[in-house]
């Protein structure tokens, strides 16, 4: 506990003692008042911690206090301080006060007038029960009312000056609030000396509610007691209205006029105090939130918003808008937003809603809809700029449409992006096209002179070998030399037309396959005999790893044989004399694996991107002018793919080139002949 807080508990130890100890006062009527309201404050003040102790002084103080003023036994005096404290203790734990400070949200809060009515019920009680074994029981109903009534005002009047209040400042100004207690003395000096009639106590009210409205809640608070006590001091002694006989009320209810002056006193001021402070710390969070989305709002430069009242009238007009619209707040404020749209856009969006081209139709139809929509926005220098917008109605807690607020977001620069973008991509797809048709005409006529070159070729072939066999004559050594060279190269040109409409069948869906059985073991041999003279030529070891269980598929035989010599062709091409070339069959789960491996060149990691394409030829392949077309592996691709495989190629440069050919064992489907 505090040094502060201690003085404040030797404070109301005082002040709780006090009135008990004030001798020739009525028992049944004024005796002790507000006793019970100090011993509250005092147990909330002590805290849990220090709660034991308040009790134990106060018993002490008071049953001595009791024991003389009212010349009692010490043992009566005893009961009559428990039932003073018991009651306060009672209330001052069901009221959970926290810190040494009484925390009441609102004055009418079901829990404060509980707890004060039923503690101040046990006071009465016991004042009843302490009166009758003292005076008679004549006297303990009246005790009892009294001892009541006493408790709960001296509650009602101590109780709001231990409630935590906040550091509001007094609305009345530096005239105001002097002239307000003067007039409080004045008034309760005119009321309580003289005896005037009962109406003329309640003329203090209004000059209490004045302060409760004007000065601080806790100003109010100690008006309140101070006039209540200055009332109880003065009635007690005699003065004022609350003291005279009334006809009709006898003399032992005298007491309990007093008691209601006071409860309506607290009743009047403290809620309207508190009320006073709520509202100004609803005000204040509402003024900081408004400027705290002020502040927001003004500071989303790259947003626009723009908010109206419910009859379209613009209220609220943010930097955003006015960096997108170029108008200043001034100019447009109590508007129709329609003015920053020409007939055409807002006829667009009314053409879209299905409603009459009218900017307040729009909007209500955008509203009731719920659509994110894009606005093109004329700027006051006459450019437009396009807004992605959403409009929302502002309404009251009952649903009553307020007001409409609209948020946008410039999209121009992206607009013209877009544009540009589909603009390029328009002309991208008519380049496409053109390629395409270019594509189209140049396989046509790979086809077209493929086939009118077979003929002469085949005419060329036919008479190379008629000389060759001596049907037209003996040939000289020199001539029998030309014309090997003849069917050689007539040889080759036959395949590069054969491999072209191969090749062009294929990429035009056009390839004929048989599919039926196949076993994998025939198709490598036969391939390979097809090369045999090729590799006789040269000193490579050429070697064949196959299983000795057949290895079969669905596919076309022939077209197969051609991928097998296409790649022996190109390890036996690219792999110098002295090295060797590895042919791998095998079975795999699902269909089987053919490698072809060397010990030659090897491709290039740049080159290898473009192995599949038609014509290509390797940098080193035509550096060493090695003879090839560019065709074998873009028809080996395309028959593997027909068969529903897959190839890959695994090559560095002088590390030799593997090729692995994946074929299903025919659970894919071939594609249908033409």
């Amino acid at each position: 506990m505090s040094r502060s807080e201690k003085l404040q508990c030797l404070l109301l130890l005082v002040l709780v003692t006090i009135p008990v100890s004030i001798p020739k006062l009525q028992a049944t009527g004024f005796g002790g008042w507000p006793a019970v309201g100090f011993s509250v404050a005092l147990f909330i003040v002590a805290g849990r911690g220090w709660r034991w102790w308040a009790f134990g002084l106060q018993f002490v103080l008071v049953s001595v206090a009791l024991t003389f003023s009212y010349d009692v036994a010490l043992p009566l005096g005893a009961a009559g301080a428990l039932a003073v404290i018991v009651p306060a203790l009672v209330s001052a734990h069901l009221l959970r006060a926290e810190g040494g400070r009484l925390r009441l949200d609102q004055v009418d809060n079901v829990r404060y007038h509980t707890v004060t009515a039923a503690s101040s019920l046990l006071c009465g009680l016991g004042g009843a029960a302490a009166v009758a074994v003292g005076l008679g029981p004549r006297e303990a109903p009246i005790a009892g009312l009294m001892s009541f009534l006493a408790a709960l005002t001296a509650q009602l009047v101590v109780l709001p000056l231990v409630v935590r209040t906040s550091d509001r400042r007094a609305a009345a100004g530096h005239l105001e609030l002097p002239f307000q207690r003067l007039l409080m003395l004045a008034v309760t000096l005119a009321v309580f000396w003289p005896n005037t009639r009962l109406t003329i106590a309640f003329v203090t009210l209004p000059v209490l509610s004045w302060a409760a409205i004007r000065a601080t809640r806790r100003e109010a608070h100690i008006q309140l007691f101070l006039v209540c006590a200055a009332a109880y001091a003065f009635t007690f002694s005699g003065h004022g209205p609350l003291a005279a006989n009334i006809r009709g009320v006898p003399d032992d209810l005298t007491p309990a006029l007093f008691y209601l002056y006071v409860a309506a006193a607290a009743y009047l001021v403290v809620p309207i105090s508190l009320t006073v402070e709520q509202l100004f710390t609803m005000t204040g969070q509402a003024t900081r939130s408004a400027t705290t989305l002020q502040r927001l709002l003004d500071s989303a430069g790259g947003t626009v918003i723009i908010a109206t009242d419910g009859v379209g009238r613009i209220t609220h007009y943010n930097a955003g808008a006015q960096q997108l619209i170029g108008y200043a707040p001034e100019e447009v404020m109590g508007l129709n937003p329609g003015i920053f749209h020409t007939p055409e856009e807002i006829a667009r969006h009314a053409t879209h809603f299905g409603v009459p081209p009218e900017h307040i139709r729009v909007v209500l139809a955008m509203v009731e809809a719920g659509e994110r929509r894009d606005w093109e926005f004329v700027h006051k220098d006459g450019s437009k700029r396009m807004t992605s917008l959403t409009l929302s109605a502002v309404t009251e807690p009952d649903g009553t449409v307020v007001g409409y607020i609209g948020a946008g977001e410039d999209i121009t620069e992206r607009v013209r992006v877009q544009d540009a973008l589909l603009t390029a991509l328009d002309r991208e797809h008519a380049s496409v096209l053109r390629l395409e048709e270019v594509d189209h005409v140049k396989q046509e006529l790979v086809s077209n002179v493929s086939h009118e070159l077979r003929t002469p070729i085949t005419s060329i072939a036919g008479y190379a070998e008629l000389l060759s066999d001596g049907m037209l004559g003996e040939l000289t050594e020199g001539q029998a030399d030309a014309v090997e060279r003849i069917e050689r190269n007539t040889t080759r040109l036959g395949l590069l037309v054969e491999d072209l409409l191969t090749l062009s069948k294929a990429e035009s869906g056009q390839l004929e396959f048989v599919r039926e059985r196949v076993d994998l073991r025939h198709v490598v041999r036969e391939g390979y005999e097809l090369l045999e003279e090729l590799v006789r030529l040269r000193a490579i070891d050429v070697r064949f790893e196959l299983p000795d269980d057949p290895v079969v598929i669905l596919g076309d035989a022939p077209q197969l044989e051609r991928v097998v010599m296409n790649l022996l062709s190109n390890a036996i091409k690219f792999t110098p004399d002295s090295g060797r070339v590895a042919v791998t069959l095998s079975q795999t789960g699902d269909g089987a694996s053919l490698v072809v491996s060397d010990t030659g060149m090897g491709i290039s990691e740049e080159d290898q991107k473009h192995l599949f394409t038609r014509f290509f030829r390797s940098a080193a392949a035509t550096q060493q002018a090695i003879q090839g077309t560019g065709l074998g592996l873009s028809i080996v691709h395309a028959i593997v793919t027909q068969h529903g495989g897959a190839v890959s190629i695994d090559s560095a440069p002088g590390r030799g080139t593997t090729v692995t050919v994946l074929l299903p064992n025919g659970a894919a489907e071939l594609p249908h002949p033409s």
